[in-house]
């Protein structure tokens, strides 16, 4: 009874795949049916979308009819819209030049360098003429730790906190952030996290003065000075 039900299953399955199979493996260079007639694949296709594009176009003057109203297809296409919005572009920045700019040199100031106070020193960058670009957001803070004022196991438990955002050769501290959607939103985070960390540091709960610092993650490696009796002049000096 399996055997007989099993044998039947196939010739069905086989019955309902060989159209599919003949289907696979025609191409535009088979003979199809029994007169061995050669199908243009190419051609039916060529055919059947220039039907299709006259329907669309049916449809989308009958749509246009309905709704814009008797519209003669004399409008731009996108990338002549978007060389439009790249004139514009620029003809905004021409007025701001002629008309803006001029009037700036009233709130200029003169340069005062930072006093000794304001150590910390924000990097961020700007796009002209895009306010979309991810980058634009992101702010990075660089400060020296020797001048945040922590010494001792607080310092200790301060570069066990900042990990490898710490640089021992040139005692700077390095962190950024661009989770927020501006840039001053980011620099305030910064700011933020900085003044968590010292507040962190300074708990007298646990210094976790147990646990060493380890900065081979820098992989520094020391420059060697060239020695300077090896250079020609000061040879030729030395022998003389």
């Amino acid at each position: 009874m399996n055997v007989a039900f099993g044998s039947r299953l196939r010739a069905v399955l086989v019955q309902r795949t060989q159209p599919m199979q003949r289907l696979l493996h025609t191409t535009n260079i088979a003979h199809v049916g029994r007169n061995k007639r050669k199908v243009n694949f190419k051609a039916c296709a060529i055919k059947n979308r220039k039907e299709h594009a006259e329907i669309y176009d049916e449809q989308d003057r009958a749509y246009d009819i309905e709704t814009v109203g008797d519209w003669e297809y004399d409008d731009h296409h996108t990338y002549g819209h978007m060389l439009l919005d790249n004139v514009r572009d620029v003809r905004k920045y021409v007025r701001l030049m002629k008309f803006e700019h001029p009037t700036l040199a009233q709130h200029a100031k003169p340069f005062r360098a930072p006093s000794s106070g304001h150590i910390l020193r924000f990097e961020r960058s700007v796009t002209m003429g895009d306010k979309t670009q991810a980058q634009d957001r992101k702010v990075v803070l660089h400060v020296q730790v020797a001048k945040l004022g922590l010494k001792g196991p607080e310092l200790h438990k301060f570069l066990l906190l900042v990990g490898s955002r710490y640089s021992p050769e040139t005692d700077e501290l390095k962190m950024s952030e661009d989770r927020e959607v501006t840039s001053l939103l980011n620099k305030k985070r910064l700011a933020d996290t900085l003044n968590q960390l010292i507040a962190e540091a300074k708990k007298k709960d646990d210094m976790f003065s147990d646990v060493a610092l380890d900065f081979t993650y820098r992989k520094y490696k020391h420059k060697m000075a060239f020695p300077e009796e090896w250079l020609p002049k000061n040879k030729a000096k030395a022998e003389n």
